[in-house]
């Protein structure tokens, strides 16, 4: 019963943000007492509709998912949660805005609390605490400075004194805005909650928290830099796209050589929170250099990839979710062969993995491509600083999108392809199950916008052109047609040429040994080289928790520092005796004659020592 009533709950928040899109402009402020700081005004701004689409798309699909496999009264959480963040993107006033934003940071604290029994759970959840509150408290601090300098705590009055804002308060805003926003985007080095607390919560709860979440502090981040603070400094900008370029590498390295399913979706969410600041980065630095054009596709890459993101992390989670309660785990040393017991979810899991990984014709290719096109125009025409910044953006986030293909590869190949490594049998419901059409639903949308993007891409550029007002008629540059088909081109070729010259199955080789299940490649065997690769920078992350929680007594963190000593012990030893061996390597010069003569001077010494 509980299950339904969340079901409807969830589409009747879907269906008012849709009707909030549908009133665009209508303002409704609703008095709480006579001072205008406690004045909750409510307004559907152009910027905010990208985000209410993103909330509308995606909660059918978490919806019809919770129905056939959450548990109880999560739908009614979930649609709870879902209008606090439909209260952020329409607030309009400090009061309202903080309220909302206070609002979704508690409920998404009880939703990442579900199984608060477990101890992984409950520090996801301590770590959580802390970043929200961190948060809230410069959100605040920020919106409140800005408040007391336009006297006024309606949005629309503070933006109108945004250019008389002194350099000072300039900075200490952004500062305080981007240590609020950012730490709920999950930008590094604030992000360590998110991979504890995104695999700690339900699968819904996932699907919303990395889904529909990370884009609502995106929105926030957008709101601070292109109204209340306007224009930003140059130094700003930078600093930006830097934070989001490292954000990008980093979080796409993690996940690369990550096992666990929701952990390697939750470092991937922070790979695209990366992509998406250093695109809004470039936005600034391009409005810096009055290069309109520019600023205006980077912005319409961002505004679309938050979009494409809410839709294939949302769908993605939610295919881990059917996975974990399938084979009763998420890590990917324990799965495999999934496929042929979840033919649907698995394509619905390849859809996601093709989008997350960039891959035409899927949504994900789209809004990276227009990204890079915006760096590739700054190369030709913009100036000097701005090439630069251009060249290194163009490398870092193909480099991130490279270890994130890597990433996914492994995801789908692990765990849908091959045979099980469990002898258990697999948990299947005993009655129809319907997840795989909230799946559907969300692949649908990602496969749709891809083939077709500008369903999505005229509305976006509408509504950037209105905010950012280009010096002359904007041409979207689309992707070739070609690239869209090579895939298929791809997959077509091979089967003719497998049909022409034939496939010969044999028995698998290994060594005499029986054929069994261990045989086959593992998640681990699948990272090594880029575990080798980049062996200097995935360190141990050390993170804000360990000095905070250092305050309490408590034995988990004891077991942490202890842990980690034992493995930095180790390590160390382990690189003094590679060192000691290479050193040695000397001595073997792959003669028989020196090998025969070290033989001898063996046999001499221990005659030697005998007599």
């Amino acid at each position: 019963m509980m299950r339904v009533v969340g079901f409807i709950a969830l589409l009747c928040v879907s269906v008012l943000a849709l009707a909030s899109i549908w009133f665009h402009g209508h303002v409704a402020i609703v008095p709480v007492l006579e001072p205008s700081l406690l004045r909750l005004d409510f307004a559907v701004t152009p910027l905010a509709i990208p985000f209410l689409a993103l909330l509308a798309l995606v909660l059918p699909g978490v919806a019809i998912w919770n129905l056939a496999r959450g548990r109880g009264a999560d739908g009614v959480v979930l649609a709870l949660f879902a209008v606090s963040m439909l209260c952020v993107l329409v607030a309009q006033s400090v009061a309202a805005f903080v309220l909302a934003w206070e609002v979704m940071s508690l409920v998404s604290t009880f939703l990442v609390a579900t199984m608060h029994e477990k101890r992984a759970v409950q520090r996801a959840v301590l770590s959580y605490v802390l970043i929200s509150q961190l948060g809230v408290l410069c959100i605040t601090t920020a919106l409140a400075i800005l408040a007391l300098h336009a006297q006024s705590y309606e949005f629309a009055g503070i933006t109108a004194h945004a250019l008389s804002l002194s350099p000072l308060a300039k900075n200490v805003v952004l500062t305080l805005g981007l240590v609020g926003f950012g730490s709920k985007a999950g930008l590094m080095p604030l992000q360590f909650w998110l991979p504890r607390a995104h695999p700690a919560a339900p699968a819904a709860a996932s699907a919303l928290l990395s889904g529909i979440m990370l884009k609502v502090a995106i929105y926030g981040v957008l709101v601070l830099v292109l109204q209340f603070v306007a224009p930003v400094p140059v130094a700003w900008s930078i600093g930006l796209l830097c934070i989001g370029l490292i954000t990008t590498m980093g979080g796409a390295l993690y996940a690369s050589v990550e096992n666990d399913i929701k952990r390697i979706l939750a470092y991937s969410s922070i790979e695209n929170m990366g992509i998406i600041i250093s695109g809004i980065g470039f936005v600034l630095l391009a409005l810096a250099f009055n290069q309109s054009f520019i600023a205006t596709i980077a912005l319409l890459a961002v505004l679309f990839h938050a979009l494409n993101h809410g839709l294939f992390k949302s769908l993605l989670f939610l295919g881990a979710g059917t996975i974990a309660q399938t084979a009763g785990a998420t890590d990917l040393r324990h799965l495999g062969g999934l496929l042929r017991i979840l033919p649907a979810t698995g394509v619905a899991v390849l859809v996601g993995c093709m989008a997350a990984s960039a891959l035409p014709p899927l949504n994900g290719f789209v809004s990276e491509w227009l990204l890079f096109a915006s760096f590739l125009h700054a190369l030709l025409v913009a100036p000097l600083m701005m090439q630069a910044f251009a060249a290194v953006a163009i490398a870092a986030v193909a480099l991130g999108s490279g270890l994130a293909a890597a990433a996914y590869s492994k995801l789908f190949g692990i765990a849908m392809l091959g045979e099980r490594r469990e002898l258990r049998d697999p948990h299947l419901p005993t009655t129809a199950d319907l997840s795989w059409l909230g799946l559907t639903w969300l692949g649908a949308g990602c496969l749709l916008i891809g083939i077709i993007p500008t369903l999505a891409l005229h509305p976006l550029m509408q509504i950037v052109t209105g905010m950012l007002v280009p010096s002359g008629p904007i041409i979207i540059p689309m992707p070739p047609l070609a690239l869209g088909v090579l895939p298929l081109l791809g997959v077509l070729l091979a089967i003719i040429i497998v049909r022409v010259r034939g496939v010969r199955r044999v028995p698998t080789w290994t060594c005499g040994s029986p054929v069994t299940f261990r045989a086959q490649t593992t998640a681990t065997s699948f990272a090594n080289p880029i575990l080798v690769i980049f062996a200097s920078l995935l360190r141990p992350q050390r993170t804000l928790t360990v000095s905070v929680v250092a305050w309490f007594p408590e034995r988990i963190e004891y077991e942490t520092r202890l842990r980690y000593l034992i493995d930095e012990t180790a390590r160390n030893g382990a690189a003094l005796v590679q060192t000691i061996a290479r050193r040695l390597r000397i001595v073997q010069g792959g003669r028989l004659r020196v090998y025969l003569a070290y033989a001898l001077v063996a046999v001499l010494i221990m005659l030697a020592i005998a007599r």
